[in-house]
């Protein structure tokens, strides 16, 4: 009877082990059934994603071409008159100081990502090292500032959105490409001199390259909040 009693127990562990491995598979087949996500379907809705970015891209640079034109019409029209010619150059500094036009100049381009090119999203945010680092330049003579091709308004927001950075609404991944216009001596100073927050992003096993470049190009933000509750007071 001893004898048998190992015999036994395997006996009883592998009929359990088929069930267990049975019941798996027909919740698996079960999840299948239910979620379009493990199914054939998935390819058609991937297809269906790509198609609408494409179509979204498409419509921007239609609305680039448009903006283009009415700018074109706009110079040909104020053509031979001072005022409107004075009023558009007002208009395009406005614009410019409120982040909706394309800039460029001398700056700084910083270069942020992990060690072994791991997603630094959570640590990075955590010790708030993005928002300091903007406010840093800011403080420190920057004009311009973008992040990851996201311009940095008034409106601005950065936010962690599950395992990645939000910008604007706009998601965005290591590496972390930050660049601002600005005084490039002032920035080699702030660089050199006065910040600590390079060293504790180091410390965390973070890596960080700087460049100081003579030519940098921020475009204008892809898209920003509409305004809903606030109006000019023109009175």
């Amino acid at each position: 009877m001893k004898k048998k009693q190992p015999y036994m127990l395997m006996l009883l562990f592998f009929v359990i082990s088929g069930i267990l491995l049975g019941a798996n598979m027909d919740s698996n087949k079960h999840l299948e059934e239910q979620d379009p996500l493990m199914t054939a379907d998935n390819t058609g809705n991937i297809q269906e994603i790509e198609d609408l970015k494409k179509v979204n891209e498409d419509m921007r640079q239609r609305i680039r071409g448009l903006r283009e034109e009415i700018q074109t019409l706009e110079m040909e029209r104020a053509d031979g008159n001072l005022a409107i010619q004075k009023l558009m150059g007002e208009i395009a500094e406005y614009q410019m100081l409120s982040g909706h036009q394309e800039v460029e100049g001398s700056g700084i381009q910083i270069r942020i990502e992990g060690m072994f090119e791991e997603n630094i999203a959570e640590l990075m945010e955590r010790r708030r090292y993005m928002v300091t680092l903007v406010n840093e330049l800011r403080a420190n003579g920057a004009e311009v500032i973008s992040v990851n091709g996201n311009r940095i308004t008034a409106r601005s927001e950065m936010t962690l959105a599950g395992n990645h950075i939000q910008v604007n609404g706009n998601p965005i991944a290591p590496p972390y490409e930050v660049k601002a216009i600005g005084n490039q001596q002032e920035f080699q100073r702030y660089f050199e001199h006065r910040t600590f927050l390079f060293q504790l992003m180091k410390g965390d096993g973070i890596v960080v390259s700087v460049d100081f470049l003579d030519h940098l190009v921020i475009e204008r933000p892809s898209r920003e909040k509409a305004v809903q509750f606030m109006e000019a007071n023109i009175n």
